[in-house]
């Protein structure tokens, strides 16, 4: 039970008082407005208390996995057998949202009438989250009592991924790159590594014209190839200094850059990297457009929580660009160390991409930008408060009665 509010005390001042008076005086109508008062309390706490243990509710409508920046229809159901009238049935729920974790709605149905409502919930950030009635609260119709108690609900848990956009592909060096090329320059037609059945497009000096004689169907030849070259997405993990707002829309813009530019070189053919390099630090590869999802997890799952600058995991990276074609670098934070070490990178022969994360737009930071992309290096500058405004949530909706 609640704090006793303002209604409350008054109501006990106003009983204590009229008790004192008919005891003082032996006046009926001071005895008469006491027990009124009175019955008014017991009605108004067995009412409440009355509905909070037979309200029942449900939900529906609630994904397991959305997309950030989705906005989801719930469809929920009340009901309860109190006879005796109340204020109103509030329910705490608990919403995929970082900044303001639950929200209350408000509904009032008649006893024994199955109630439906709809309430709109948006997903604003990336994350793991957990979603459902988190706590039910009534209130009694003269506002003297509020009870309230976990509903025992199990909560559901929800994954807001990272929303991925359809961008083209950073195009790797021709000498580095071309699946015709690179098969033709590294097969080795006197030493086959494997057979196999025979698929549309196969050339006939492929055929093993022994082996399909024998099993009486074409089989080919298949060789060894080398490596192609992989990109290295390097996102900044390190921890962004702003309000919590900003700093999750920031994350969420850094992922989703670095969830677009996987999945185009994904599909485009080419093996794709992504060290992230957190407190518990890991790696994702991949190498056909199947992978994706685990990109799209991982980053999910990502914690910006860093202990190393930007600059000094660009250094080590630099030991592993042997065999890698094209570096993307993705951060919010652009200084005068960083955007050499992306110059060096494009100059030692890797194809480079700068993709930086800010509302900046002063002439100084430009003026290095430009100077980046006139080494060679692709820049892009990508504002995260550039989205389309989310349809307003948190709207309650009283569909119909059952």
């Amino acid at each position: 039970m609640n704090i006793l509010n303002t209604r409350r005390v008054g109501m006990l001042i106003a009983m204590g008082t009229f008790l004192a008076a008919g005891l003082s005086t032996g006046v009926k109508i001071y005895y008469l407005i006491f027990f009124v008062l009175l019955a008014m309390a017991v009605l108004g706490a067995v009412s409440a208390l009355w509905t909070l243990y037979t309200v029942r509710f449900d939900m529906k409508g609630v994904r397991s996995r959305v997309v950030r920046g989705d906005t989801l229809m719930t469809i929920f159901t009340v009901r309860h057998t109190c006879l005796l009238p109340v204020s109103g049935i509030r329910l705490r729920m608990s919403v995929p949202s970082a900044g303001a974790a639950d929200q209350e709605v408000a509904v009032t149905t008649p006893p024994f009438a199955l109630r439906t409502f709809r309430h709109m919930i948006r997903c604003p950030h990336r994350g793991l989250y957990e979603f459902g009635v988190s706590r039910v609260s009534v209130t009694d119709v003269f506002g003297l009592f509020t009870f309230s108690r976990k509903p025992g609900m199990k909560m559901m848990r929800m994954e807001v991924q990272p929303k991925a956009a359809d961008i083209p592909a950073m195009p790797l060096k021709s000498a580095d790159m071309g699946p015709e090329c690179m098969s033709r320059a590294t097969e080795d037609n006197a030493s086959p590594s494997d057979v196999r059945k025979w698929q549309d497009g196969d050339v006939l000096k492929k055929v093993h014209w022994k082996l399909s004689l024998r099993k009486r169907e074409i089989m080919v030849r298949t060789y060894e190839e080398s490596a192609r070259p992989d990109t290295l997405v390097i996102p900044d993990m390190a921890e962004i200094a702003a309000l919590r707002d900003q700093q999750l829309t920031i994350e969420d813009c850094i992922c989703e850059e670095c969830l677009s530019a996987a999945k185009a070189q994904l599909e485009a053919g080419y093996p794709v990297r992504m060290p992230l390099t957190g407190l518990k630090p890991q790696e994702v590869a991949g190498q056909f457009p199947a992978d994706i999802p685990a990109f799209t997890d991982a980053l999910m799952r990502a914690k910006f929580d860093s202990p190393y600058g930007y600059e000094q995991v660009l250094m080590l990276m630099m030991n592993r660009l042997q065999r890698t074609g094209g570096a993307i670098l993705v951060t919010a934070r652009l200084s005068t160390r960083i955007a050499d070490i992306a110059m060096r990178m494009q100059k030692s022969g890797i194809q480079t991409k700068l993709v930086w994360v800010t509302d900046d737009a002063r002439e100084e930071s430009l003026a290095m930008l430009e100077r980046v992309r006139m080494a060679g290096v692709i820049t892009r500058r990508q504002d995260p408060w550039q989205t389309e405004k989310p349809r307003p949530a948190g709207n309650i909706e009283d569909d119909y009665d059952i």
